[in-house]
């Protein structure tokens, strides 16, 4: 068989194999090999080593577009220095991610504005980088999708859909009070994933001490936070909010809240 023969039926044989970047760098690969005489086995090491790196990139922006993140924020993009309370030794640690193979979980807490959502963002998209599967999403968007699934008779469905990814992000909790059958699927999701030792990277505006604020009765405020504190590594931040520093620093006023703590509208 010619060399020509066999270098069609290669290109064959990697399009039917659907080796679409073993076929698109087929010939810059030969021409290099020609050049540097390497041996057939360095040719196939270097071609599939390309194929397994580019399907990899291609599964992790698959997971990145299914995982709901708000925007795209690592913790390298972090201003540790305009924030000055949060530890950025502990920040680094998270960021290794032996936490989520620990089954630990992270919660952050602390006002509005200091970088939570950020940091939570940040350690998602390192878990997504490394492969693993990431889910992101508000309490707000939790209780309105569980309450869909209730009413459609899914919601075991809903719950273990929320219990396939290694990773889950809950933000925002504590800017609204739940209704029981909300706090329940709340509660009941965080004790599925704390059995399967599975990590939760959680926010919230409000301290431990005010969680009772959040859910109708204390007990099942106190199992939750059981169950998430176990093994856990929690992170207190205060300061000033962000969006309020850089409005002050641009010489702008800091809209005033009315007597009933909401801003006004116009």
């Amino acid at each position: 068989m010619s060399a020509a023969v066999s270098y069609e039926r290669v290109r064959d044989q990697l399009s039917r194999l659907k080796l679409d970047t073993s076929l698109a760098n087929l010939d810059g690969t030969l021409e290099r090999a020609q050049k540097e005489e390497k041996l057939t086995v360095e040719v196939l090491d270097e071609l599939l080593a390309m194929e397994l790196a580019a399907r990899f990139e291609r599964r992790i922006e698959t997971n990145r577009k299914l995982a709901g993140l708000p925007s795209f924020k690592t913790i390298e993009s972090f201003d540790f220095q305009a924030q000055p309370e949060v530890p950025k030794a502990t920040i680094e640690e998270l960021s290794t991610l032996r936490f989520l193979h620990q089954g630990e979980n992270v919660l952050l807490l602390g006002p509005c504005g200091v970088g939570k959502t950020h940091l939570a963002t940040g350690l998602a998209v390192a878990a997504l980088a490394r492969g693993h599967r990431v889910y992101f999403l508000t309490l707000h968007e939790l209780v309105t999708k569980s309450r869909v699934a209730r009413e459609r008779n899914r919601l075991g469905s809903f719950l273990q859909m929320l219990l396939r990814p290694e990773l889950l992000v809950l933000d925002e909790i504590g800017y609204l009070p739940l209704e029981r059958a909300d706090a329940t699927c709340f509660f009941e999701l965080v004790n599925k994933r704390y059995q399967q030792q599975k990590s939760i990277v959680l926010t919230s505006n409000k301290s431990f001490g005010q969680w009772d604020e959040i859910f109708p009765d204390a007990a099942l405020a106190t199992a939750l936070l059981d169950r998430l504190l176990h093994r856990a590594t929690t992170i207190n931040i205060r300061g000033e909010s962000y969006r309020l520093r850089h409005r002050r620093q641009a010489g702008l006023a800091t809209p005033p809240l009315n007597h009933g703590g909401v801003l006004p509208t116009n």
